[in-house]
């Protein structure tokens, strides 16, 4: 079957492209570019640097311009994306979000393919440590929840990071999903390529106790040559 896999450029679409390359024949990438600050549906911390990936991977990659806050019109970008595609179905890296799960599944059904998200209800704890053990390597893009401060951004994805995580509790999602923070993938088991950071700035609001980290400028470097 021939997917095309909705890739942020965080750790749970990057895994869910990996599983997706072993199943079907992943015929192209598709990336979402919101203009939307607080997009409920996808992820905008430098997501432009996918292009690196479906570059090294030599993965046709299509890209999705949103200038639109509104919920539907964030679907119907997706779903108009879906039928120009020459894909039978959508990879998503959804875990725990139902209301995720019904848009991309009401957009796939719209452009009348199918839907499929690997990593379902998968343990959190038992996802990080299938990050960790596979040696993904993965920074910190942004935080916004309260006890996640300025410290953590660009910070690379390691047991500390993870414990400090899961001293909050039940009251912060450990992968993130519900926006606390998210993530970027620099290097993966099946990248050929490493991506490299040349130059990078932390944005951080006080008042808000919030912020993110931008890449300003990266490469890829083939992994023989680190």
């Amino acid at each position: 079957m021939k997917v095309t896999a909705l890739v942020s450029g965080g750790k749970d679409s990057v895994l869910a492209l990996w599983i997706a390359l072993h199943q079907f024949k992943v015929t192209s990438i598709l990336t979402v570019r919101s203009f939307c600050p607080e997009s409920p549906l996808f992820h905008i911390p430098n997501s432009q640097y996918v292009d690196l990936m479906a570059e090294m991977l030599e993965i046709s990659h299509m890209i999705i311009q949103i200038d639109s806050c509104n919920i539907e019109d964030e679907v119907n970008s997706l779903k108009e994306a879906l039928v120009n595609s020459s894909a039978q179905a959508i990879i998503t890296g959804g875990i725990r979000s139902e209301f995720q799960r019904y848009k991309f599944n009401r957009a796939a059904k719209l452009a009348n393919m199918r839907c499929f998200n690997p990593l379902w209800r998968i343990s959190p704890k038992y996802l990080l440590s299938e990050l960790l053990t596979n040696k993904f390597s993965i920074i910190i893009t942004s935080v916004s929840s309260m006890g996640l401060g300025r410290e953590l951004l660009g910070r690379k994805y390691s047991p500390e990071i993870l414990e400090t995580l899961n001293k909050h509790g039940s009251d912060l999602s450990l992968v993130g999903e519900g926006g606390e923070f998210e993530t970027f993938v620099l290097d993966a088991p099946f990248f050929p390529a490493r991506i490299k950071i040349l130059e990078s700035k932390v944005h951080w609001d006080e008042h808000r106790q919030d912020g993110y980290y931008e890449i300003i400028k990266a490469e890829s470097k083939p992994k023989q040559f680190l």
